[in-house]
């Protein structure tokens, strides 16, 4: 019997679903971005993808914690369609203002219930949101300093690289 009600496993599902698409949405714009020559680029949202994976695993990890089957969800194929890395990164900004507002949710909910274990859970979601926001934040604010003519783009695929 599961230690954590049917709601909250719920939303935990979901959040494993939501963590799931920003890896393949995010491997899709490393595809792409590597593909079209952004080879700097590609390594970052590569990364960003495999983190995302990582957070999907803290979702999958509680609920067997907590003697509840996670479920693993079909996960809807992402666009591949991009026109350039400045559209890439702005939407990487909208989407995790998307899931930051999804995790604002879950902690919302868990907090409502009373379950303060979801509630840490959905703490360390949100602290993560923090450093995800600053992250594509930065992208925006490299784009809007030096511009996005095709030298500012070399430079800045440059810096990607590390």
């Amino acid at each position: 019997m599961a230690d954590i009600n049917d709601g909250m496993i719920k939303l935990l599902n979901f959040r494993i679903s939501q963590e799931e698409y920003s890896s393949r949405l995010y491997l899709a714009m490393s595809m792409w971005l590597n593909f079209t020559g952004y080879s700097g680029a590609a390594k970052v949202w590569k990364k960003y993808s495999d983190e995302e994976q990582v957070h999907a695993n803290w979702a999958y990890e509680y609920l067997l914690d907590l003697d509840s089957m996670p479920t693993v969800p079909a996960i809807k194929q992402p666009t591949g369609e991009f026109k350039s890395l400045p559209q890439i990164i702005v939407m990487s900004k909208k989407h995790e203002i998307k899931v930051t507002q999804q995790c604002q949710e879950l902690a919302k909910s868990a907090q409502a219930e009373g379950d303060y274990m979801t509630v840490e859970l959905a703490q360390r979601y949100l602290k993560e949101q923090v450093e995800e926001l600053a992250k594509t934040q930065y992208w925006i604010d490299r784009l809007k300093i030096f511009g996005t003519d095709k030298i500012a783009l070399r430079l800045l695929d440059d810096e990607m690289n590390g």
